[in-house]
């Protein structure tokens, strides 16, 4: 069965930047600023890179990103953490839609919400900045301002969550960029 995502696409890629050789060569440039190690270790960010895949819906940069987390030193435990509150963020914007009636549903997303956002293998604050990171991605104004708010009542910094707000906007950008491979593939048949 042929798939969209299969891992061995780099001929297309190549192919793309054939194609616009400047907008991809100041993708990368802009890739390599965001995942600098600054307030932010590369561990940090990649692990927030692998959140925000999941909220961008993205399979190559899933893959791309967990295997930096995992040669940056992120666990797996880590890992799924960081996608369960990404689960929360996602079920979140459905809870602030549905505030208005009482049926049952809010308790339920609140008890998830702080279940997911406990600290385990990932700190509390860190998890709030993963939070913060992935309401800007799936663009929830309301869960990025109080997630930002509780990660800097936490600890986080103004440069910390400066730095996860641009790997959200790198991962929106990359998975654009990597679903090109779609358009390559359509216009081809």
């Amino acid at each position: 069965m042929a798939s969209y995502y299969e891992k061995n696409k780099e001929h297309g890629m190549k192919y793309l930047r054939e194609l616009v050789p400047e907008p991809f060569k100041a993708f990368a440039q802009f890739d390599r600023k965001v995942f600098k190690p600054g307030a932010l270790t590369k561990k940090e960010k990649e692990i927030l890179a692998v959140a925000i895949a999941h909220a961008t819906k993205c399979p190559y940069c899933i893959d791309v990103h967990t295997k930096k987390a995992k040669r940056a030193g992120a666990s797996l435990e880590e890992l799924v953490e960081a996608v369960f509150v990404v689960s929360a963020m996602e079920a979140g914007v459905a809870a602030n839609s549905n505030e208005m009636r009482d049926n049952g549903f809010s308790q339920g997303y609140t008890d998830f919400s702080h279940s997911v956002l406990e600290a385990g293998h990932l700190s509390r604050a860190y998890k709030e900045l993963i939070a913060a990171a992935v309401a800007f991605a799936i663009q929830c104004p309301g869960l990025a301002d109080r997630h930002m708010k509780n990660s800097m009542e936490l600890g986080i910094t103004n440069e910390q969550l400066d730095e996860a707000i641009s790997v959200a906007s790198a991962l929106k950008a990359g998975s654009a960029y990597a679903h090109l491979l779609q358009v390559l593939d359509s216009y081809m048949e």
